[in-house]
Order: C-alpha cells, then structure tokens, then sequence
C-alpha cells in the first residue's frame, strides 16, 4: 500500500472518531440554560421565557416548576420552541414581599442536564 493511501485511511479513521464524539455530546447530558423576558409585569399581564441548550436550539415538550405568588408552586410545559409563557400573573393585596414568579427550575432527563434561573419576575398594581 502507498504511503498517501495509509495517510487518507488513518484520516479517516480520525475523522469518524470526531464525528462519533461531537454526535454524543449533542445527543446526552446537554446543558440548559433559561431566558425570562420580563423582571416586572403588572396583574394580568402575561410573561414569556424560553429553556434553550447549550447549542441554541429551544427545548421542546419540558416540565418547568417555578414559584408563583403566596408560595405556591406551578408547573408550565415548553412547546414545541422551547418557549413558555405565563398568563394572568396574579398579584396578592395582602402579600407585598411574596408578590412575584420566580425559582424556575428544569429538572433535566437523559439528554438534558437540568438547570434554574434565578432572578424573579415582580408583579405589581
């Protein structure tokens, strides 16, 4: 066998090596991170954020668990954009410091590693 012939098969080999590395880094345990669009909203006003990966892709069909005024805790799916949206943001009379939407968090599944955002969406009058 030539020498260009040995050069062009070990190549090749090296080639297919990295190809199999990056298709099984895209494909498990990526990171995630959240966008919200808002840090204020007034009552019945709505608010949108997105869960994308670490490669810019929206990711679809998750359950996000959050904070939600008075201490409860809501859940919101992504669609098929990776976006979600809350509707009718509520705001409590009673309650000034517990008025706000925060603690989303992504629990992650096999190809996503899970992630939260931190910051809280205030809701006032």
């Amino acid at each position: 066998m030539e020498k260009q012939s040995k050069i062009l098969i070990v190549l090749l080999i090296v080639f297919l090596i990295c190809v199999g590395v990056f298709w099984f880094q895209f494909n498990n345990n990526v990171s995630t991170f959240m966008i919200v669009n808002e840090t204020h909203v007034t009552e019945n006003s709505s608010f949108s954020g997105m869960l994308v990966d670490s490669y810019g892709n929206g990711v679809a069909n998750q359950t996000i668990a959050y904070h939600e005024p008075g201490g409860n805790v809501g859940t919101l799916t992504t669609d098929e954009n990776g976006e979600f949206t809350v509707e009718l943001a509520k705001y409590l009379s009673n309650s000034t410091s517990d008025n706000y939407y925060g603690d989303f968090k992504f629990s992650g599944n096999g190809k996503y590693r899970g992630c939260a955002y931190e910051g809280n969406v205030t809701v006032g009058i």
